[in-house]
């Protein structure tokens, strides 16, 4: 919590000092906008063990060019400060999946306090590592999250916001996929079972976004304060995720 009120207590400083600059009115404002961040974005890790857990586009896995399945959506509701800077506040939902280029295999410690890893030893699995191969393996999680942005109009053509989340988790499955004597298979961790993985459930993170106004077209990074895995319970990973987005306009006080 203290990324948060650090992140939400400077936004606010700076605020109020391009405020006091500035020649339009301050306020607030109710109005429901879409912040989006989808497009062509790539997820991975890093931390002490990314070296293992490095991601893969193949099959666009990672959240290549433009999938569905993997995006962080939200909709900011509230807007201080005025057409120049201001603070926004909003709620959202994400969904980052990662596949890997090693087909690696998770389990759990038999007293359940550790999460270990390993790449497949079984050398009759065939995971065809191609682009379009049947084989995969792949971690899917969705959250639920709440961002504070700062957000400054630069020459009333781009706006720039950076800010911080609290993020909550809510699903999540790993799964791998292979040719068995020429059968396919498939292994799966369930949401059930994944929960129970020594996941950090509630995390905090930072992100930072610059988007042209005119075509709302941009580049947005995001990174995860909070490991993956708890402190000593698992691999040490921490998500980040870059994207080219296209379709987003956050200026919300106009």
């Amino acid at each position: 919590m203290k990324y948060l009120k650090i992140s939400t207590l400077f936004a606010l400083a700076l605020l109020v000092s391009i405020s006091s600059q500035a020649q339009d009115k301050f306020g607030m404002k109710l109005k429901i906008h879409h912040r989006e961040d989808s497009g062509i974005a790539y997820n991975f890790f890093v931390g002490e063990d990314a070296a293992d857990f490095q991601t893969s586009v193949n099959g666009f896995g990672s959240g290549f060019l433009f999938d569905v399945l993997t995006s962080r959506n939200s909709l900011d509701f509230l807007a201080i400060g005025t057409h120049n800077a201001y603070l926004s506040l909003g709620a959202g939902v994400a969904i980052n999946k990662y596949r890997f280029k090693d087909n690696l295999v998770l389990s759990l410690s038999d007293d359940g306090s550790m999460v270990n890893y390993e790449v497949d030893p079984d050398a009759n699995h065939d995971y065809v590592n191609t682009f379009f191969g049947y084989g995969k393996s792949k971690l899917l999680t969705s959250s639920i999250f709440v961002p504070v942005h700062l957000n400054i109009v630069i020459h009333n053509q781009f706006v720039f916001s950076a800010g911080g989340f609290v993020d909550f988790y809510i699903y999540g499955k790993y799964k791998r996929k292979y040719l068995n004597d020429g059968d396919k298979e498939k292994a799966l961790i369930e949401p059930k079972n994944f929960k129970d993985f020594n996941l950090n459930k509630m995390k905090y993170g930072v992100s930072a976004s610059l988007i042209h106004k005119k075509t709302s077209i941009g580049l947005v990074g995001t990174y995860y304060l909070t490991p993956f895995f708890q402190d000593g319970m698992g691999p040490e990973l921490n998500e980040v995720r870059i994207s080219l987005v296209f379709s987003t306009n956050p200026n919300l006080i106009k």
